[in-house]
């Protein structure tokens, strides 16, 4: 009885890792694609030839190639989190949002231009529950969050809204990703990055922190 126990568990687990691994290259295949293609010129047909795989196993696993893309910058937000948590503080929010442009920026720099292309040209949301959810992914809240702490602090200015704000920092950093890709990666993304974001970021800081 427990031995066929353990062989069912073990079972599991391989049929559980097979999954994984089928997805993985699924998604390895659009990236790859994405090197030549734009995404919104890949289609399920491409994407299945590149991975060699059926269709059927494509729609298996994703529901469309939206699906599979909101999937790659779920790996994206999940790195983002896994680096902030260790990396934030409680003190000082405009160290914060450099730390968090960073993060952002050491990663895009070790996948490549690819993945720049993916941050700057994500999909838009279609309804305004997409919207919502959009606005609760790592690459949205984090500093969202960031910049409510900075308001309710004094150390950011409150003339815009903490996310209008926010939206217009993820503009910056989606423009910057994407000149970066655009130019195959040609400068050092960040270091030039870290230099304007300073200056950027000054723009929301109060006068009272700017002086201190």
């Amino acid at each position: 009885m427990c031995n066929n126990h353990l062989l069912q568990s073990g079972g599991k687990q391989l049929v559980k890792e097979k999954q994984l691994l089928k997805r993985k290259a699924i998604m390895d295949a659009v990236l790859k694609l994405m090197e030549e293609y734009e995404f919104d010129s890949l289609t399920v047909r491409m994407i299945c030839d590149t991975a060699n795989i059926s269709t059927g196993t494509f729609y298996h696993y994703f529901a469309d190639k939206n699906a599979l893309i909101h999937e790659i910058l779920g790996e994206i937000d999940n790195y983002l989190e896994e680096q902030a948590v260790d990396k934030l503080t409680d003190e000082d929010e405009y160290e914060n949002l450099l730390v968090y442009g960073r993060i952002v920026m050491r990663q895009v720099a070790s996948t490549g231009p690819v993945i720049a292309r993916l941050i700057s040209g994500m999909p838009l949301p279609n309804t305004p529950e997409d919207s919502q959810k959009e606005w609760e992914r790592m690459f949205f809240s984090i500093p969202l969050k960031i910049i409510e702490k900075g308001q309710a602090k004094g150390q950011f200015i409150t003339e815009m809204t903490a996310s209008e704000i926010t939206d217009m920092y993820l503009v910056f950093i989606r423009g910057f990703v994407l000149d970066w890709a655009r130019r195959s990666g040609a400068y050092d993304l960040q270091e030039k990055f870290d230099y304007y974001n300073q200056r950027f970021l000054g723009f929301i800081r109060t006068k009272d922190q700017i002086i201190a």
